[in-house]
């Protein structure tokens, strides 16, 4: 077309309209090392594409990070497992390539305050979101308030459902409050939703005996909800002091 750039500037013009929105800013670097090792046509333009990939894969790793609610710097690789000798590297690592995801499992982390469930249960988050998963981590309290509300308007269509939809859905700190009759059948509702559709994992302080207690006594309700958890799950007892008692 009369008027349009070539050379250079003509290739970032392009991949730019392609939507390749990071690769035209390395245009001349990747002509530079397609000189200097002597490359082929088919392998220059492999780089480009290699490097636009890489950009959308960080970006939508980004996007989803922020969207999923998770605690930033959670990770596997920031986890003090010299410190937490209780829980088994192997076991936590096994879990961190999300096949229990893929076979819709759950993951339930039990143990006193402090001992970094929550750490665990966000890096988890993180290596789902980093497969390609969508992942909703929310505090137990949080989660109750959105039922409730969302009771009130059924057929209204909204993103709070996420907690339905997720791949995986962290419930952080489940068991620090007691739940009432109507939060316990809204959480149970919750989770007959989501089993053996999607992936839940749960932190609490409290064991599996104690939970018809904390579920407003009802020790019906309570075996209800734990057939639907435990029937495919991984229990991690994490045990000791924490940090913050230190």
């Amino acid at each position: 077309m009369k008027g349009e750039k070539t050379g250079l500037d003509g290739s970032r013009t392009l991949l730019e309209e392609l939507g390749f929105e990071h690769a035209p800013h390395l245009v001349a670097e990747l002509m530079e090392k397609a000189v200097r090792k002597d490359l082929s046509y088919s392998d220059f333009l492999e780089d480009i594409l290699r490097k636009g990939r890489e950009f959308r894969e960080e970006r939508r790793i980004k996007t989803s990070l922020k969207l999923s609610g998770l605690p930033q710097g959670k990770t596997l690789d920031t986890f003090d497992f010299t410190f937490q000798r209780s829980v088994g590297r192997k076991e936590i690592e096994l879990l961190a390539t999300c096949e229990y995801i893929q076979r819709k499992e759950n993951v339930l982390f039990l143990g006193p305050p402090g001992v970094e469930k929550s750490h665990l249960a966000a890096a988890l988050g993180v290596k789902g979101v980093e497969n390609g998963f969508s992942v909703t981590c929310l505090m137990a309290d949080e989660l109750l308030k959105r039922l409730r509300r969302d009771e009130q308007e059924p057929g209204k269509r909204n993103r709070r459902r996420t907690y339905l939809s997720s791949s995986v859905l962290i419930i952080d700190e489940l068991g620090f409050q007691d739940l009432d009759r109507r939060d316990a059948h809204l959480f149970f509702h919750l989770v007959s939703s989501r089993y053996e559709r999607n992936s839940t994992v749960i932190t609490s302080n409290k064991s599996v005996r104690e939970w018809s207690e904390m579920l407003a006594g009802d020790e019906i309700l309570a075996t209800a909800i734990l057939d639907r958890l435990l029937h495919h799950c991984h229990i991690v007892h994490v045990d000791g002091s924490g940090y913050r008692l230190w």
